[in-house]
């Protein structure tokens, strides 16, 4: 079978050009005839216009400092958190926390 032209398709009578379609149709498999059905559909639909949406502004976050070194009574602190934080974890059946 050929790949007719639209001009060759064009001298071709309506009910011929039917005709074609439905034999076609008939072969093609049901999940092909059920996308080309709603492609048709969809195309009768009017085009929706979209509308870009705004950048939302970037958050302002504290940044840490990477070489901070805290004072004996700062490291104190933690080191009570930790252990009263870990002395709760064993009582509950959990792992302790190591830092290293």
């Amino acid at each position: 079978m050929k790949l007719m032209t639209v001009k060759q398709l064009m001298k071709k009578s309506k009910t011929a050009l039917i005709r074609k379609i439905t034999k076609s149709l008939k072969t093609m498999p049901k999940k092909k005839l059920a996308m080309l059905c709603y492609e048709i559909s969809k195309s009768k639909l009017p085009k929706l216009k979209t509308t870009k949406q705004k950048a939302l502004p970037k958050r302002k976050t504290k940044s840490k400092k990477k070489n901070e070194k805290l004072t004996k009574a700062e490291k104190k602190r933690r080191q009570k958190k930790l252990s009263a934080l870990n002395k709760w974890r064993t009582s509950q059946g959990m792992k302790r926390i190591v830092v290293k």
